[in-house]
C-alpha cells in the first residue's frame, strides 16, 4: 500500500473505547446486541441487534452536544451502557421476536402449542 499506514488513523487523540457485545435468549432464539463508539470524528453510538447474521434493528445516538464540558471518556462509556442495556431489554420483552408461525415449533412451550391448537380449533 505504499507506506500508508495501517489500520488508518481514526483521527483523534482519544483512546478507543471498548463496546459491549451480547447474546441474548428469547424463546429459544439467540440474538447478538453490539454496542460501539463511532470515535471523535463521527461522535455516534451504534447499537446494532443480530439474529442469525441478520441485522435487525440499530439504534443510533449522535452525542457531540450531549457531553460538551463532561469527563468524555466517562460519559461516552454511560452512554453507550445506558443505549446497549436498552436495546437488551427491548429483545428481553419481545420486541425483535417473529411472529408466533414464524417460530419452529421446537421452541415452543407445551402450553403454547396447546394454545395454538385451541385457536386453530375456535377459527374452523
Amino acid at each position: 500500500m505504499d507506506g500508508l499506514p495501517w489500520p488508518p488513523p481514526r483521527g483523534d487523540n482519544r483512546p478507543v473505547i471498548t463496546g459491549f457485545n451480547s447474546d441474548v435468549k428469547y424463546r429459544g432464539l439467540v440474538y447478538h446486541v453490539q454496542t460501539e463508539d463511532k470515535g471523535q470524528v463521527k461522535p455516534l453510538i451504534e447499537t446494532l441487534i443480530y439474529r442469525g447474521g441478520e441485522i435487525l434493528a440499530s439504534r443510533r445516538l449522535p452525542y457531540a452536544e450531549l457531553i460538551e464540558g463532561q469527563d468524555v471518556e466517562d460519559a461516552i462509556s454511560r452512554l453507550m451502557e445506558e443505549q446497549h442495556n436498552a436495546m437488551i431489554l427491548e429483545v428481553k420483552r419481545g420486541g425483535f421476536a417473529p411472529a408466533a408461525e414464524d417460530r419452529p415449533s421446537e421452541d415452543l412451550s407445551l402450553d403454547e402449542i396447546v394454545l395454538a391448537f385451541l385457536a386453530a380449533r375456535a377459527a374452523r
